[in-house]
């Protein structure tokens, strides 16, 4: 279950973060999607290597799709409450069910500029910092529940462009392994 957690901070959360963080700053209630690429770093005990991923995340309504491709390929498929983690390497599907519910509303009102211009809030004992350029987001910034500091930076981000649903849709190939962490 420690997986389907994981992903809910990582998916769920943060696109919804960043719509709306930066939304409620610069009145833009009405953004609609969100897509960008993005390079994220995962910081543990100091002195250690870091693992850098990069990808492309895909946010509309209530879908997200996280599309990792370096250094190995994964998809992260989020729908209302169910998890689907596609590995292609491993033939491997991990399905799963959100535990804790998103909440649009309280995100939106949760988020506060501080003193540096970075947006907080803090959300189920996890603090984090959003940051802006050129009205749009930028970073965002958390440590996670194994004392990770986690660093994802946006690249091309496009907002309110049109998202075909079909990014949306898994379907992965028929000679994968499924496994269920429910």
């Amino acid at each position: 279950m420690r997986l389907i957690t994981c992903a809910y901070r990582i998916c769920v959360l943060f696109p919804f973060l960043l719509l709306f963080s930066i939304a409620n700053e610069a009145n833009w209630l009405d953004i609609k999607s969100l897509k960008a690429s993005f390079k994220q770093e995962i910081r543990g005990e100091r002195g250690a290597i870091p693992a850098i991923y990069q990808g492309k995340l895909y946010a509309k309504d209530n879908k997200v799709k996280w599309e990792y491709n370096a250094p190995l390929k994964k998809e992260v498929y989020l729908q209302g409450d169910s998890a689907y983690i596609y590995e292609p390497d491993l033939k491997q599907v991990t399905i799963g069910r959100l535990k804790e519910n998103v909440d649009f509303i309280h995100i939106i009102k949760a988020v506060k500029k501080n003193d540096r211009g970075e947006y907080e809030t803090t959300i189920a004992d996890t603090k984090y910092t959003i940051t802006a350029k050129d009205s749009k987001p930028y970073s965002l910034s958390y440590k996670d529940t194994l004392d990770n500091q986690i660093l994802i930076i946006f690249d091309n981000v496009e907002l309110n462009v049109p998202i075909d649903y079909k990014v949306f849709v898994f379907d992965p190939p028929s000679d994968v392994e499924y496994i269920d962490a429910y």
